[in-house]
């Protein structure tokens, strides 16, 4: 991009991720480059912003409220935290003036709640996150097994990488119903898989208590939690990108190294249409017929195991 379309970047030069050789121009041209996509993703959605100004190999941090400094004309969401007692304001993404300012600011991931800020309290989208602690755990036959018990569900699955070596399996919504409900549905259908599976998957947080085996995290659905956007830099040394997959692609093995900020422009947008939106209660009164029932719990209580 030539250096007068970069109005407003500083330092362009900067390396954010010196072993890819990519700068903070680099970045900066695949926001604007993928707006499109990323807008998608983003749009009316409270963003927290994953910020690494000194380029990854130095000290990033977290960022949800944008503070004082932060230019006027961004879009922002205000929501209470509890965890800080306070009121936040997150960044909205509305356009290609939000994406400006955070290549600007070194963000290199965007992360997003599962709901919208019309309906902030009642999530559109159900995510599993299938986090292997190693890379003998296999996460493709972990995302298939997935999508088998989705579909005798009734609800039909999408899937795309962490950018990391997890995948996301992603269910769309009807926004009718709250967080605690949401994630107790996860709870027990991740139950019900994983007890299809003992030796190979657990529902169980914490890593003690995995004993080797593959995370189904049914975790995310919580309000002010987040997962990582589809289109989204990641960070690790490759800049890998967090991307949209079909399950052709899952079932062939897709390496995520292969996605990258360099790369994944000229891939195809496989969530180009929206997927359907779907009801949980049949899903709901299945599991419990199987002896799953929906209960909310905590992620950090030791109250997981068994039915």
């Amino acid at each position: 991009m030539p250096t007068d379309e970069r109005s407003g970047l500083s330092s362009p030069d900067k390396l954010l991720w010196p072993q890819a050789g990519i700068t903070k121009a680099d970045l900066w041209d695949y926001y604007l480059a993928m707006s499109d996509r990323l807008l998608a993703a983003l749009a009316d959605r409270p963003v927290t912003l994953k910020r690494h100004p000194n380029g990854i190999e130095q000290p990033g941090f977290f960022q949800k409220n944008l503070g004082r400094d932060a230019p006027d004309d961004l879009e922002r969401f205000t929501a209470w935290s509890d965890s800080s007692k306070r009121e936040v304001d997150y960044l909205v993404v509305a356009g290609t003036r939000e994406l400006r300012w955070a290549a600007q600011m070194g963000v290199v991931e965007l992360h997003t709640w599962l709901a919208r800020i019309d309906r902030p309290e009642q999530p559109d989208t159900l995510l599993f996150d299938l986090d292997p602690a190693s890379d003998t755990q296999s996460v493709t036959q972990a995302a298939l097994w997935t999508r088998e018990v989705l579909d005798e569900l009734g609800l039909q699955a999408r899937v795309k990488t962490s950018g990391k070596r997890g995948l996301h399996v992603v269910v769309r919504i009807e926004r009718r119903y709250g967080f605690n409900e949401v994630r107790g549905f996860a709870l027990a259908a991740a139950r019900y898989l994983a007890d299809r599976h003992p030796d190979d998957l657990t529902v169980e947080m914490r890593k003690d208590d995995r004993g080797g085996r593959l995370l189904v995290d049914w975790s995310r659905h919580g309000a002010a939690q987040h997962a990582v956007a589809a289109w989204s830099p990641r960070v690790t040394p490759d800049a890998t990108v967090s991307v949209p997959l079909t399950w052709e692609e899952v079932e062939q093995g897709f390496d995520p190294a292969n996605a990258t900020i360099r790369t994944a422009p000229q891939r195809p947008d496989h969530w180009a249409e929206p997927a359907p939106a779907h009801r949980i209660e049949s899903a709901r009164d299945q599991l419990a017929e199987q002896g799953y029932e929906a209960r909310d719990r905590s992620p950090r209580a030791r109250t997981t195991r068994g039915r």
